[in-house]
């Protein structure tokens, strides 16, 4: 599905590209490559720019991969202006950008009832994007995800980030980069 097309200017200083309507269709993967923070979160900010609510992202990889810069990226596309922090010893955090965004980090989760104590499957709701750090920690099969996103440290600044998701997501992500 084609993105729709915005002539507003984005409130985070970058060029608005067209929010897509829903996530479907085929699936695919893009393999990027960052050298900094800065383009860990320039990957986030065009990919929270093109997600539609109702999205449920999942974000994996090893303690100071960088999953909580790119959440960050996430939302400054998806219009959030308050400061993003990562929810660790909290375990969520709720912001108002685009959409209602959801932000949960499963970490130091012990069994699945206390990610529903959390409130985690009461938030995918078709209204709000919710983000998971560490959705790799749900048992198979718990929480279908549209998109996924893995980290992997590659240098002291590098990363490797592989997104899986829908095909044309994926490619207008690339196209945007």
């Amino acid at each position: 599905m084609a993105p729709r097309p915005s002539s507003r200017p984005s409130p985070n200083g970058g060029p608005r590209l067209g929010r897509r309507v829903r996530l479907a269709g085929p699936r695919s993967t893009l393999r990027l490559r960052s050298d900094s923070p800065e383009r860990t979160l320039e990957i986030g900010r065009v990919l929270g720019s093109l997600v539609p609510a109702g999205t449920a992202l999942s974000l994996e990889g090893g303690l100071g991969a960088g999953k909580t810069l790119l959440v960050k990226g996430l939302c400054a596309g998806l219009e959030v202006s308050d400061e993003v922090t990562s929810p660790s010893f909290i375990l969520a955090e709720e912001y108002r950008g685009a959409f209602p965004v959801f932000h949960f980090d499963l970490y130091r989760l012990a069994r699945l009832s206390e990610a529903a104590d959390i409130g985690l499957f009461d938030a995918v709701d078709g209204r709000a994007v919710v983000i998971v750090e560490w959705g790799d920690r749900l048992p198979d099969g718990a929480m279908a995800f549209d998109a996924v996103a893995r980290l992997r440290i590659t240098g002291p600044e590098s990363r490797e980030i592989v997104i899986e998701g829908p095909k044309d997501l994926c490619d207008e992500l690339e196209r945007n980069l």
